[in-house]
């Protein structure tokens, strides 16, 4: 992955301004690692003003652990924070993406710019680096670069899917003549035989099989399918037609969707109990 603020070899490569993400549609999803509150409020404001999506955790251990339960596209990573500081947090991100084939891009924040912190910041596995107190044109330029990046384009256009809620209940009662005591039997049979389901997928992608993650995605996709689990069962079908085109470079990233949407779902079928359902 090219690393923000490198030049590009001369080959007119195509311009992305400081609007066309907004024009494109490609509007980020970005997890800000901030533990001063004056500083989360700024930059929240200047990103969302540019049309992104802003999540905001006050140290490291928050960004990684909400990093787990959700997808961005981008992480506002400061270098000091309490508890667990940018460095430490980033070698774990680093460290469960190399397991996935993952990689989302992280820009460092710092108030020292100090001599040596850019190139610390990269050594550590940062992609680009900018110094506080933040300056708004910086911010949206080094975001741009990044974002002009295939892999990040392309996990942006893929989160236009994720605003979807993991289920879609009316529709999945309406499978089961609105039962819902029905409903969460299936649920329970679904949850207790999921986790060979993903083995029996990840097994596959780990051997290399793509007949094996073909058949495997498929019935996975098949039991998200009765409860009109949307993003699960589009994450599964992807796999499915990466078994069936043989294309097993893309396999592990598509893992990695799919379980963050089967962690979705899980949640979803778990709070089934607590809807309630008129007579």
């Amino acid at each position: 992955m090219r690393v923000a603020g490198s030049k590009r070899p001369e080959a007119k490569p195509t311009l992305v301004t400081r609007h066309s993400l907004r024009e494109d549609g490609r509007a980020l999803r970005i997890l800000l690692a901030e533990d001063n509150p004056v500083n989360q409020l700024l930059a929240s404001r200047l990103l969302e003003k540019q049309g992104h999506a802003v999540v905001t955790v006050g140290n490291g251990r928050a960004a990684v652990e909400r990093l787990e339960k959700e997808s961005f596209n981008l992480i506002l990573m400061d270098i000091q924070m309490p508890e667990v500081d940018g460095f430490e947090a980033t070698a774990t991100i680093r460290n469960k993406e190399a397991a996935t084939g993952t990689h989302v891009p992280i820009i460092a924040m710092t108030a020292h710019a100090l001599e040596g912190d850019r190139e610390r910041c990269l050594a550590a596995g940062m992609d680009g680096y900018i110094a506080k107190p933040i300056q708004v044109e910086d911010l949206i330029d080094i975001i741009e670069k990044l974002a002009s990046s295939p892999a990040v384009a392309e996990v942006a256009t893929t989160a236009k899917g994720r605003g979807q809620e993991p289920i879609d209940t009316p529709s999945a009662l309406a499978r089961v003549g609105g039962n819902m005591e029905l409903l969460k039997e299936m649920a329970s049979l679904f949850l207790k035989g999921l986790p060979e389901l993903l083995t029996n997928l990840q097994d596959a992608i780990m051997a290399g099989n793509a007949h094996a993650i073909e058949r495997a995605a498929h019935k996975l996709k098949g039991s998200v399918g009765n409860f009109s689990a949307q993003p699960a069962f589009e994450a599964a079908l992807k796999l499915e037609v990466l078994g069936r085109d043989g294309s097993l470079s893309k396999a592990e990233p598509a893992y990695a969707e799919l379980k963050m949407e089967i962690t979705r779902l899980k949640a979803a079928l778990a709070n089934l109990d607590c809807l309630e359902v008129s007579p």
